[in-house]
């Protein structure tokens, strides 16, 4: 079965045809899309495996040396970076038998396999392979050690994220990226600080987290408080990219802790930019939120397709940020974070179990409030079916 065949099962001329209508008259996607094991593993082999995909921050490898697993739905996945700066990623498995080769974040100066001591510098070439062919006898001539070494990705990066993709030739991060870096030009990515960490666990399909963040209908029924700061009145709807949909408040005013400890903004901004925040879903697995005096980024590791991670960085504007006078002013950020992710978890888990229903033949969509959600089915529809042709063309007659 090619793969554009197997997608049709799930993306049928019905489906297709109901999703593809103006928003207010449209059906969204059916339930197994969200909860059939099958679909995930379709997505595993074309979403997952044929775009850039987020794989955390740079802020999570500094030194040389560093190595961090990746679980990239259910593929293990090595960021490292190397003696020169650089950073790179790898398969996360041994080209001996295929263990994986890291399991936790560490520092040394190669890549050593737990197994049988493999060793590979921390550009992936194969050091050593010791007693190979017996105790004291590392190789044999028919073995060639550089034709033997990790399988490389491709790795961009762009503000404090990091992207792969396990495409050799895949086209550079700036097609996914490049509207989103124009529209947010006078936001210097560079001053950026990484002020902290929050982690969730989800027990619940990764789109249903995306549809979550990228719509404010929600807000004043789930989000109280966040809704007093965040107003539903004053939200912007961001539709026009072909891998990227967002929304946005006009008026993102948090009060501060004290009226002296404030924290400082990206300089140059105008009197619009200065009370605006943007929340924008980089197809398929981060979102970015950003405001006048942070930035965070929300990044997804699909693990099952009932369980996903969910990494929450956040970043200060200049060193001065960073002082331990403005920790309360950080810690107020990241701790309405907390709240309102910790208000979502409960809402989307219930979502994924009503995913499962077989009444659950697609949702309809506010036209008003929920064109965002309504556009991110749309491009998981559009890039599945652009990937699955994709890929059936690559395989050979």
């Amino acid at each position: 079965m090619s793969m554009m065949q197997a997608i049709s099962r799930y993306l049928s001329d019905h489906v297709r045809a109901g999703l593809f209508q103006a928003t207010g008259s449209a059906t969204g996607l059916p339930g197994p899309v969200y909860t059939d094991p099958e679909f995930f593993a379709l997505e595993r082999r074309l979403t997952f495996s044929r775009n850039w995909v987020c794989a955390g921050v740079i802020s999570d490898i500094p030194n040389p040396g560093d190595q961090i697993p990746f679980d990239l739905a259910g593929m293990p996945i090595l960021l490292v970076r190397d003696g020169d700066d650089t950073i790179r990623a790898f398969h996360n498995i041994c080209r001996h038998r295929g263990v994986q080769l890291v399991s936790d974040k560490l520092n040394r100066n190669n890549i050593l396999c737990p197994y049988h001591a493999w060793s590979y510098g921390l550009d992936g070439s194969l050091a050593r392979t010791p007693s190979f062919c017996g105790p004291g006898v590392n190789g044999h001539d028919g073995f060639d050690p550089k034709s033997h070494g990790l399988y490389p990705l491709r790795v961009e990066t762009f503000g404090p994220l990091i992207f792969i993709n396990l495409l050799a030739d895949a086209e550079p991060l700036s097609a996914l990226v490049g509207p989103v870096a124009q529209r947010w030009k006078d936001y210097d990515f560079s001053l950026l600080r990484h002020g902290g960490s929050l982690r969730f666990e989800l027990q619940a399909n990764w789109k249903l987290a995306v549809e979550n963040f990228v719509e404010r209908y929600h807000l004043p029924f789930v989000h109280p408080q966040l809704n007093q700061v965040s107003s539903i009145k004053h939200t912007l709807h961001i539709t026009d990219g072909e891998r990227h949909v967002g929304v946005g408040s006009r008026n993102f005013a948090p009060l501060p802790v004290t009226p002296n400890h404030l924290l400082p903004t990206f300089p140059g901004l105008d009197a619009e930019q200065l009370t605006k925040a943007e929340y924008i879903e980089l197809f398929p697995n981060v979102m970015v939120g950003v405001h006048y005096n942070h930035v965070y980024c929300f990044i997804l590791e699909p693990r099952a397709v009932d369980r996903t991670v969910e990494r929450f960085e956040f970043f200060f504007v200049g060193d001065g940020a960073m002082s331990p006078e403005l920790t309360a002013a950080r810690n107020q950020m990241m701790d309405l974070i907390n709240l309102v992710n910790g208000e979502d978890i409960d809402i989307v888990q219930r979502l994924h179990r009503g995913c499962a229903s077989p009444a659950m033949h697609g949702s309809v969509f506010s036209p008003v409030m929920e064109d965002t959600t309504h556009k991110f089915q749309r491009i998981v529809a559009e890039r599945l079916i652009a990937d699955a042709l994709a890929a059936d063309q690559a395989i050979p007659a």
